[in-house]
């Protein structure tokens, strides 16, 4: 039984053209009307109820291959399982089922009323106690959150992170704290201190002053608190900045570019000093040590981010500014011309 009859056809976004492929802006976004997909073997249809826009979703939507479009978009979202193919796995998720999801495929978006998905590797069961459209976010940032806690290390005393002010920065903050470990948060401007002091952050540097002042101060944060990596969501000359201030043996990981291509880079601190520049992608974390050990991975995880996900007070709950199909192009536009510090734009298909 399903909790309403499935269409024969749905909706989705798609970017049929990236425009001058600079912007966002720039973009052609329409409501494409497909037929309703079919669960094959092992695999579940999800009625879509909730999905976020990340920063991580729209630098494709207008830096892609030509032939990439039309383009389905969104990566993750939360919903309720309605139909399900044969097999084993799909008895993990019976019909009912509240689950967050993935859509790894390039051919299916998040941004639909219905989704199919591989019922054990990208649907996760969303505790009862959470309303499921507030559960749509409980991937890229909370499993980011887990990733640089556990990639800094288990001995890490504290570590720095860039973007600090958002609200992956935010979660990262409130994770750390839980686990004794000092986060020392850079930001750019002062009002961004207030947010993160709000988060119960301790140690922030904002670099909207002279130069050689924040570096020395972060330099004796670095120092009095035993930092030997950075997590760095900025790119550009910051991450040069942020290699400079490590100490010898220190590790810069990449794994944003809000300023562009990375630079700044002194050659001597990577040939002398033995500081090293790595990346860090979630989907690497993730899979990282094979099946077996990337199943372990995710249920540890998946404890973790699940207990943290009730509003309001959950180290990972996200705050949401909600949208429509039809107006979601319209307001990440509005979002990008302001802050993208505060809510998260989170497109609703419930009716709400």
């Amino acid at each position: 039984m399903t909790d309403r009859p499935i269409p024969k056809e749905m909706r989705r976004l798609v970017v049929t053209s990236p425009g001058k492929s600079t912007s966002v802006a720039d973009c052609t976004i329409e409501i494409q009307t497909v037929p309703t997909p079919v669960p094959r073997s092992g695999e579940v249809l999800v009625r879509v109820v909730a999905a976020p826009i990340n920063p991580s979703d729209y630098g494709s939507w207008y830096n892609s291959k030509p032939e990439s479009y039309p383009m389905p978009i969104g990566k993750e979202g939360s919903g309720i399982v309605v139909a399900a193919g044969a097999g084993l796995a799909t008895r993990l998720r019976p019909v009912g089922t509240r689950v967050g999801f993935v859509c790894p495929d390039s051919k299916q978006g998040s941004y639909s009323e219905y989704v199919v998905a591989n019922a054990l590797t990208e649907t996760f069961v969303m505790p009862d106690d959470v309303p499921v459209e507030d559960c749509a976010a409980f991937l890229v940032n909370p499993y980011t959150a887990v990733g640089i806690l556990d990639t800094a290390g288990s001995e890490a005393k504290a570590f720095v992170q860039t973007a600090a002010a958002s609200q992956l920065g935010r979660m990262v903050v409130r994770l750390a704290d839980m686990r004794g470990v000092s986060v020392i948060n850079v930001v750019r401007r002062e009002e961004q201190r207030e947010i993160l002091e709000k988060a119960g952050a301790e140690h922030i540097v904002v670099t909207s002053g002279e130069e050689e002042a924040w570096k020395r101060e972060l330099k004796a944060k670095i120092d009095e608190l035993g930092a030997t990596c950075a997590f760095d969501a900025v790119s550009g000359d910051m991450t040069g900045h942020l290699m400079d201030v490590l100490p010898a043996g220190g590790t810069v990981y990449l794994y944003g570019g809000l300023a562009g291509r990375a630079g700044n880079i002194n050659p001597s601190d990577l040939i002398y000093r033995k500081k090293q520049l790595k990346s860090f992608y979630l989907t690497s974390w993730i899979q990282s040590g094979g099946s077996l050990q990337m199943i372990y991975r995710m249920m540890w995880a998946g404890k973790i981010v699940n207990s943290g996900l009730k509003s309001p007070d959950g180290w990972c709950c996200s705050q949401f500014q909600d949208t429509t199909m039809e107006k979601a192009h319209e307001d990440i536009v509005k979002l990008l011309g302001t802050s993208i510090t505060g809510k998260k734009l989170r497109i609703r298909f419930d009716g709400v």
